[in-house]
């Protein structure tokens, strides 16, 4: 008998840095991501539907790889000033090395002119540069609103962001626990009619019989499987919407099957290319070509189907139960998933609503004009009042000032592959996490 792997084993089989590099033939198989399969989702009926829903949506194959499309956030002290001051990770350093190679080489070119050309016979026009210090610090006071308002705005889109995302959670959490309680209790409480009912009259037995004709729960579990699987869809289409389009490395080959593979066999692959693609060729055939005609959003995509299923998981007809809900109780029921379905709506709008609409042209454009306009006057009035002597902590203070511009930036639309933006991967394994519980314990 083989020995089972370890759990170390397992976690560096399914780490960040390996999960792609594994995809094996058999592994791309079972996702469904090879030419030769044509469906990934087979109708199973009874309870192994129900036990095949449960684990395709729980696959640890599946899971891990997206876990694995985030890049970690940095797990920093709160409580400790000295975490991670010495380090460069994390801090939009690719945005702050241009402009302070330019201002450290302004700052060396000045004073290279001062010490060669302005030497003591022309003290006087370096005394005058060094005195521009008295006009140059105003600028200062506009810049210090002008940066603080910026970083402020830059944060409530941050955490708008992660408020919708949480609320994305919230939801998806609800819902899929009304539809599993809402839907098959009929079913449920029926049975549990059956079995304490003892007739004893020919109306009785009838009503009985009437009740034992009742087949249905295949039926019900299919649709309710259906749901779920969606469900569980729709955080990863919106993952998918909201990153960039590309990625160094990706082709569009390669974009397609790790998308792919996040969505496994929840869905068929007909439907997987509606999700995943946003455009149409003439022929109407879905494409990663930004050049074709845009067709769909597709996390609507996803949404609009939920809607389908919530009418049917409402109108379902529980033929021959005598616990069969109210016309009144469908339509409480169908209300009650189409809030939660709209609020999904509005969760996903506001995220988009951010990556969409940056900070206006004018005040960004202003802000970088006057913030280097500042540093460039004020490196050459240091320089020519202290000399060599200024550069190294002209270069600290650049950075305070660039850095704040540069962090503002990194809040500004977090939905890219950076430490410091929102891990949707992961939000989506925890959505299909809670949609597995339920199902799992409605399959007890």
């Amino acid at each position: 008998m083989a020995a089972l792997p370890s759990k170390r084993g397992m976690a560096s089989d399914f780490s960040r840095r390996t999960t792609w590099a594994n995809m094996s033939a058999r592994r791309a198989s079972r996702g469904r991501l090879d030419s030769s399969s044509s469906s990934t989702s087979s109708v199973i009926d009874g309870p192994a539907g129900l036990d095949a829903t449960i684990e395709t949506i729980l696959s640890p194959e599946r899971l891990a790889a997206l876990e694995a499309v985030d890049v970690p956030a940095i797990p920093y002290n709160t409580y400790s000033i000295f975490s991670y001051i010495f380090s460069i990770r994390g801090r939009n350093a690719g945005m702050l090395v241009s402009p302070l190679l330019s201002l450290l080489l302004w700052g060396v070119g000045w004073q290279l002119l001062f010490v060669l050309w302005l030497d003591d016979r022309n003290s006087d026009v370096r005394e005058q540069i060094a005195a521009l210090d008295d006009l140059i610090t105003p600028l200062l006071i506009p810049l210090s609103f002008l940066l603080t308002f910026r970083l402020g705005r830059a944060a409530v889109r941050f955490w708008d962001a992660r408020r919708s995302a949480g609320k994305m959670v919230e939801i998806c959490r609800s819902n899929i626990a009304m539809v599993t309680v809402g839907f098959t209790s009929p079913i449920e409480l029926g049975n549990e009619r059956r079995k304490l009912q003892r007739p004893q009259s020919i109306d009785d037995k009838r009503e009985d019989q009437c009740d034992g004709e009742y087949h249905d729960r295949e039926d019900a579990l299919e649709l309710l499987c259906e749901y779920a699987r969606w469900l569980a869809v729709f955080p990863i289409a919106v993952k998918h919407f909201l990153r960039p389009a590309t990625r160094k490395g990706w082709t569009n080959e390669v974009r397609y099957k790790k998308r792919r593979f996040e969505i496994g066999e929840l869905i068929s692959d007909e439907d997987a290319r509606m999700v995943i693609m946003e455009y149409d060729t003439v022929d109407g055939k879905p494409t990663f070509d930004p050049t074709a005609v845009r067709a769909r959003d597709p996390p609507l995509v996803v949404l609009n189907r939920l809607h389908k299923l919530a009418y049917r998981l409402a109108h379902f007809e529980y033929e021959g139960s005598s616990c069969s809900p109210t016309p009144q109780s469908r339509a409480i029921f169908y209300q009650q998933l189409t809030d939660q379905l709209n609020i999904l709506f509005g969760a996903y709008g506001a995220m988009e609503r951010i990556k969409l609409t940056p900070l206006p042209f004018a005040y960004a454009i202003h802000l970088r004009t006057f913030l280097l306009l500042y540093l460039f006057l004020w490196n050459m009035s240091s320089v020519a009042a202290l000399g060599w002597v200024a550069l190294p902590f002209l270069f600290l203070l650049n950075w305070a000032l660039l850095g704040i511009e540069a962090a503002a930036v990194e809040c500004e639309k977090p939905f890219q592959y950076n430490p410091n933006h929102l891990t949707l991967g992961k939000v989506s394994v925890v959505i299909a996490r809670n949609i597995g519980q339920c199902l799992r314990e409605l399959a007890r």
